[in-house]
């Protein structure tokens, strides 16, 4: 099981991203109040991938990259 974290503040702007992930299986999607990634909560769509942090622009960018990741370590 692949654990990816998320900060609720940056989940309100990226919520596409948890939808899309939530349809992977073998993923553990787990919510926080904060992170402690103020400057990239504000700046850009992030999540922690089994404690790495994983940051794009845009969340269509967010999810290439977190999927990328996932296939890496399959």
């Amino acid at each position: 099981m692949t654990t990816i974290e998320f900060c609720a503040g940056n989940l309100r702007d990226h919520k596409k991203v948890w939808e899309v992930l939530e349809k992977i299986s073998g993923v553990e999607l787990i919510d926080y109040g904060c992170l402690g990634y103020c400057g990239n909560c504000y700046s850009e769509a992030f999540a922690i991938v089994e404690g790495r942090l994983i940051n794009a622009e845009t969340s269509e960018a967010l999810i290439k990259k977190i999927t990328q990741k996932l296939n890496e370590d399959d």
